[in-house]
């Protein structure tokens, strides 16, 4: 007999025999010799069987009726019911996923939101359904996404925030947990990546690191973290010791968690830090060490610090013996071994594709570039030689019109048919580029080990003999 026809049994009986004491009425769960007791998180529950007379959860507990947090013995009330707290979805069962709302404490919620939530709608890929695509068409990490009131609208891995598709900023949408997102739990923040506290107490994506390595961004270090469940482990932190500040100049943020509205989140675009700005209208209204900045079309200014840069580094980012990121864009591979790069499809490409080669040469480039160009022709009979052994990768940043010219995949197979490049060729319209090439020209050439993308070279400007004697010198 299922559990809701024990409920009707029950109450049937309480209404037409006086006998029965009010204590044996009563709504209170308890369990029977033959329940099973279960744990959820950390929150303990009853699975009642056939036979037992318990007509449900009683108050407090999960999956007992609630209006607010204050309901549960979780603390937790989630859609009117009591929710079981979690450290992460694998504490959770039917479908739930562990999210959180307060960015403190997480607990196991009910999907509701749409199909499709965080496919991936880069190169003309349609979003199903009202999905709308969250990213520009050349960007390996656009997604599908919608709009939303709370992180409860959004999976697991998402959060909600400001909507970069709505200019007026008026909405919010559901938007991937990248570097600095706040979290509860690991696999709040992806394949690959941690939730740690920084050392102010609140919790941030971010991933573990080699300490004495620069494979943190520009305005992070590695530092070993202690997590009462994870243990000790090296993480990137943030240099300010924390991923949101208190809302005044140069502290970090996300969004417009600035102090009023005097303020506005603006991110750097080299160092990759984002920050609280003042308006102002000259130098003079800015403190020493600021400039007084346009940072928008309609000739909206900010004071920003003239090192363009809040948080700084004294050493350059990636320089000789450091672990490379593991880079992702969008381009065409040589798969079939023909030497041309005009007959492939694009695709999503990772460095750790080539894992196999002994030696990756990236190289960054622009359409407008002539030593680019020139370097780009050299690419199929450096790669005849030594492309069983290494791989060049080329990406665009800009299209042929210089100054900075906006680049897709239509100007990328205008370039490669043009000059004819082997091994790899994409484009990258996040400007990710920026936050390596610090000297600011191109050509900018890294060599890398394949299978561990360890820096072994990196320079400026094109290698005397180019590509190939770099090769010849390092491999072995």
């Amino acid at each position: 007999m299922s559990r809701s026809i024990d409920s009707r049994l029950l109450l049937l009986a309480c209404g037409l025999t006086l006998a029965l004491s009010a204590a044996g009425c009563a709504a209170k769960s308890t369990a029977t010799t033959t329940d099973d007791i279960t744990t959820t998180g950390n929150v303990t529950g009853v699975k009642q069987d056939a036979g037992s007379t318990d007509v449900g959860p009683g108050a407090g507990e999960v999956g007992a009726a609630c209006t607010k947090n204050e309901d549960c013995h979780s603390v937790a009330c989630d859609a009117g019911t009591c929710a079981a707290t979690c450290t992460g979805s694998k504490d959770c069962t039917d479908g739930r996923e562990c999210i959180t709302l307060d960015g403190s404490s997480a607990f196991c919620h009910k999907p509701t939101y749409p199909t499709g939530m965080g496919l991936a709608c880069y190169m003309g890929a349609a979003c199903p359904g009202n999905l709308s695509c969250l990213g520009n068409d050349g960007s390996p990490h656009a997604v599908c996404t919608t709009t939303c009131s709370t992180n409860a609208d959004c999976p697991s891995t998402m959060e909600c925030r400001i909507n970069p598709n709505d200019s007026t900023g008026a909405t919010n949408a559901c938007r991937p947990r990248a570097f600095c997102a706040s979290c509860v739990t690991d696999d709040q923040c992806g394949a690959g990546s941690v939730c740690a506290d920084m050392g102010q107490g609140a919790k941030f994506c971010t991933h573990t690191c080699d300490i004495g390595s620069f494979e943190c961004p520009r305005y992070a270090d590695c530092t070993k973290v202690t997590d009462p469940i994870a243990g000790d482990r090296n993480v990137c932190t943030h240099r300010s010791g924390t991923c949101i500040g208190d809302g005044t100049e140069c502290q970090p943020c996300a969004d417009d968690l600035c102090a009023t509205s005097d303020y506005q989140c603006l991110t750097f675009g080299q160092s990759g830090e984002s920050f609280c700005a003042i308006t102002c209208a000259a130098n003079a209204d800015c403190g020493t060490g600021y400039k007084c900045t346009q940072v928008a079309a309609d000739g909206t200014k900010r004071c920003v610090p003239s090192s363009n840069r809040c948080v700084g580094k004294l050493t350059e980012l990636y320089k000789k013996g450091d672990i490379f990121e593991d880079y992702a864009f969008l381009g065409r591979v040589d798969t079939n071994g023909d030497g041309l790069l005009s007959d492939e499809e694009p695709k999503l490409i990772h460095l750790s594709d080539f894992a196999d080669k002994q030696l990756i040469g990236l190289t960054v480039s622009a359409g407008w570039c002539v030593p680019c160009q020139e370097e780009t022709k050299t690419f199929a009979s450096t790669l005849k030689t030594y492309g069983d052994k290494a791989i060049i990768v080329q990406v665009l940043i800009e299209d042929a019109n210089e100054g900075g010219g906006h680049i897709d995949l239509d100007y990328s197979l205008v370039w490669i048919k043009q000059f004819k490049p082997a091994g790899v060729s994409g484009i990258d319209t996040d400007g990710n580029p920026d936050r390596w090439n610090l000297a600011g020209s191109i050509p900018l050439n890294i060599l890398l080990d394949g299978a561990t993308r360890k820096v072994l070279d990196k320079q400026n400007g094109s290698a005397p003999g180019g590509w190939a004697t770099v090769f010849a010198a390092n491999l072995k």
